[in-house]
């Protein structure tokens, strides 16, 4: 099995698993690779695989969009380095509520 199909799905199931725990609230849904979590508020996080670049795209409605890679074993922001599961937990301690 492709070593990005396995992390990617994986990865995904952790987060959406974050987001029931961690926002009772929230609305989670994960279909087809596309994690979608609406919040109580009505703000949505959209999470998904991006088979052409290898990539977790994630949409967030505080911080917007961020490409997260694959490197020593979790998933990094492109462009900031931050580890996907960091980025989230900071949200979370920031606008939970």
């Amino acid at each position: 099995m492709d070593d990005f199909y396995t992390a990617s799905t994986l990865v995904l199931e952790e987060v959406a698993e974050f987001f029931e725990t961690s926002w009772p609230l929230a609305d989670v849904d994960l279909l087809e690779g596309t994690l979608t979590v609406t919040l109580h508020g009505g703000q949505q996080y959209v999470i998904h695989k991006h088979g052409v670049t290898r990539q977790i795209w994630l949409a967030s409605p505080f911080t917007g969009a961020h490409h997260f890679h694959f490197k020593d074993v979790q998933w990094r922001c492109t462009r900031t380095g931050i580890v996907l599961q960091a980025l989230l937990t900071n949200e979370c301690d920031s606008h939970a509520p």
